[in-house]
């Protein structure tokens, strides 16, 4: 990504990332995407919260490859080291980003080790609709989860008490605020020099008090974002 970038900028033509950023050094003008360690530490906070401060969890997460997945494992490994061994992270169970490996191995997990499990986190798309199916097909109410993003699947297992709540993430506003940059940025306006380079367009836990109306918050976050984003990270002339 980052040549074709460079390809890009050759021809003047200002480039912004929206949902995943590059390795750094860049030539895009910034990149605005959900700051994943963020969320996945505020993730299993909320996770380990709903299970009254203890007990053991499963990370279930993306590609290894993926260096997004690197940095939610370390989050999550955060949020459990401040209990103080209250809460045991039994495992990542990571490239499961995939319908058939998702089944698979949490199907399988879950077979082996309900009842070890008090908690499951997870921080990819996939796994979360394929653990919230499978948390409701067993009837289980006792492992507490929270998920990622807003399937219909994993809504409705908020609503009927099967997940504690499931993290929001923006891409709507993601490339809404991106287009509006990259408008200024052709009308004589440049990205200040401190501007940093991963915007975060906002995430916050939907739990069963908000699962109906999360979609205002991220309007307002949205709507935050663009209306300081000129004030905040650009000077133009």
């Amino acid at each position: 990504t980052n040549s074709t970038v460079e390809e890009l900028m050759d021809e003047n033509i200002p480039t912004a990332l929206v949902g995943g950023c590059t390795s750094q050094p860049s030539q895009a003008q910034f990149c605005i995407a959900t700051d994943v360690a963020n969320s996945a530490y505020l993730a299993t906070k909320s996770l380990i919260e709903a299970m009254g401060g203890e007990g053991n969890i499963v990370h279930l997460t993306g590609f290894l490859v993926d260096p997004n997945t690197q940095l939610r494992m370390a989050a999550v490994e955060k949020a459990v080291a401040e209990t103080d061994g209250k809460v045991t992270l039994l495992q990542h169970l990571a490239d499961i980003d995939s319908q058939e490996e998702a089944d698979n191995k949490i199907n399988a997990l879950l077979a082996a080790s309900a009842n070890e499990i008090d908690g499951m986190v997870s921080t990819a798309y996939v796994p979360s609709v394929v653990a919230a199916t499978a948390l409701r097909n067993l009837g289980d109410k006792r492992i507490k989860m929270v998920g990622i993003d807003d399937d219909p699947i994993v809504l409705d297992a908020i609503r009927d008490g099967f997940l504690v709540g499931t993290m929001a993430q923006n891409p709507y506003g993601q490339a809404y605020v991106a287009a509006y940059a990259l408008d200024q940025l052709r009308h004589n306006c440049q990205m200040n020099e401190d501007a940093p380079f991963l915007i975060d367009s906002g995430t916050f836990l939907i739990d069963n008090d908000t699962v109906d109306t999360y979609s205002d918050n991220l309007k307002e976050i949205t709507d935050g974002i663009q209306s300081n984003f000129l004030a905040n990270y650009m000077t133009c002339g």
